[in-house]
Formats: C-alpha cells, sequence, structure tokens
C-alpha cells in the first residue's frame, strides 16, 4: 500500500501528531484520506500502548499480595518485603487505602481501583461523590452477579524513542486507564468532518487474552444527559466512538462476569 500523496507529511509531524503536539492542518487532512498513513499512525499507536503497559508498575507486587498482606496472610519475611515497597510506592499506598475503606464498607460485589492523588486533582475529582455515584450505579448489575469495576488513571509515563515531547500545553492524551488485568488506552481527536465534534478511539488489552478474544465485546458510553452510545471492540483491540459532542461521559467495557467503568470521561476540544 502506497501514500496517495508521498512526501506531503515526514514521520517527524506523523509522530508530533500522535504526540498530541499541534501540527499542520494539512496532516490531518491527509491523514483522514491516506489510508497508508493512516495505518501507520494505528500502527504507533499500538506499539505505544504496548510499551507502556509492559514498564508500567513493573517491580510492584501483584495485586493479590497486595491483599493478602492487608489480610496479614504472608509471612513474616515476605510481608517485611511488600511493607517496605509500599512505604516507597505511591501507587501501592493509594490501593492499600482503597483496598481498605472497600473491604469496610462494601457488602457489595463491587470493586474500586485506587486513583492517584495527582489525577483526582487534574480531572477535578471528588472522590466521595464518585464513589457514590458509582455505588448507586452497581446496585442493578450487583443484583445480577455481574461485578462493575471501576477503571484507575495511570500516570502520564515518558515517551517513547520515537515520540518527541508533547506541548506542556495540550491535555494529556492519550489516557491510560487499568482496572485489574484490563488497560485501556483512549485518544481524542478532532472529528475529520470539521462540525466541531470529537472522535473518541479506544485500545484495550487483557493480560494472558488474545486480541481476538475481545472481539465483538460491548463498549457503551454515557452523557451527563443520558444520551447513550454503543460500539463494539474489533479484532484489533480497537473502538471508535465518531461526532461525539463536548460532555462528560461514562465508558463502560461490558466483559461477560464484570463491566470495567471509566467514570467522568471529559471529552473536549483543547483550548
Amino acid at each position: 500500500m502506497e501514500c496517495t500523496e508521498p512526501g506531503i507529511i515526514d514521520d517527524e509531524e506523523l509522530l508530533a501528531y500522535l504526540a498530541g503536539e499541534q501540527v499542520r492542518p494539512i496532516v490531518v487532512q491527509h491523514l483522514a484520506r491516506c489510508q497508508r498513513c493512516s495505518s501507520q499512525l494505528a500502527t504507533y499507536r499500538r506499539m505505544e500502548a504496548s510499551f507502556h503497559h509492559k514498564l508500567y508498575r513493573f517491580d510492584c507486587p501483584p495485586d493479590h499480595l497486595l491483599g493478602e498482606y492487608q489480610l496479614g496472610m504472608l509471612d513474616a519475611g515476605t510481608a517485611t518485603q511488600v511493607e517496605q515497597h509500599v512505604s516507597q510506592c505511591q501507587h501501592c499506598s493509594a490501593e492499600m487505602v482503597a483496598l481498605s475503606t472497600f473491604m469496610a464498607q462494601a457488602p457489595l460485589p463491587v470493586s474500586l481501583a485506587a486513583q492517584p492523588a495527582h489525577a483526582v486533582a487534574q480531572n477535578n475529582h471528588h472522590p466521595v461523590q464518585d464513589v457514590q455515584r458509582v455505588w448507586d450505579a452497581a446496585r442493578g448489575q450487583a443484583e445480577q452477579g455481574v461485578r462493575r469495576v471501576l477503571a484507575s488513571l495511570l500516570p502520564p509515563q515518558p515517551r517513547v524513542a520515537f515520540s518527541r515531547e508533547a506541548n506542556q500545553q495540550a491535555q494529556a492524551w492519550p489516557c491510560r486507564y487499568v482496572a485489574e488485568d484490563v488497560t485501556v488506552t483512549l485518544q481524542l481527536e478532532q472529528s475529520t468532518n470539521h462540525t466541531g465534534t470529537l472522535q473518541l478511539i479506544g485500545f484495550v488489552t487483557r493480560n494472558g487474552v488474545a486480541l481476538a478474544a475481545l472481539h465483538d465485546l460491548p463498549v457503551q458510553l454515557t452523557s451527563a444527559a443520558q444520551t447513550v452510545y454503543t460500539q463494539h471492540i474489533d479484532e484489533l483491540g480497537n473502538f471508535i466512538f465518531a461526532e461525539l459532542a463536548p460532555a462528560t461521559y461514562t465508558l463502560e467495557l461490558q466483559f461477560p462476569a464484570e463491566t470495567i467503568v471509566i467514570d467522568q470521561l471529559d471529552i473536549a476540544l483543547q483550548a
């Protein structure tokens, strides 16, 4: 497959676009009509998501070990190692706080993943209100035996070698969320029809599960006005919501035994 307009953009501009930097309008226009370059962009995006997934918190103890530590089930040596790590790792420390709160207060089968304090401040979240909203929304599914797992926003990671430094004024896209063994990478872009709407592109992975196994999984996007959109994951782990009006949304990935929830997702044009 060849580029329809060879030389009109170079790899540096393609990577700048991936990094969320401001690029020439012709770059956006070309990507909208050139299958070869848009395919290359999608490949870069999947590579970056894969690198981030492999490198994020590689030295942290697994979730089940943190749970066993919280329950006092570990031997003295292992418990000491976990305690030392938790004292130095803000992510595991936040998870321990969330786990303690959950065990003390949650009689329903709802899992709440910890969210870093800086991410809460960045998105103007109110933790008590967020937990209450998820709690209320979970009741119906809990009665049916379907868990709702609230995903955590991961802190931004250093760009891999082929990316340039993003403009510090730009919003932190792509955003990455994790819930248990599921990772969701989201990218926000302006719609190609120039109507002032946006498109949300997602890439989903699950530890130990082939991308093809996620094919046709329902993904639901709900706005505060109760407007509901539904898409399905394709065979490559991607989904896309096109022509979205700026608003605050809730994204749900509906697995058979659990629903992964990304709450308070702000979809808005950059200033």
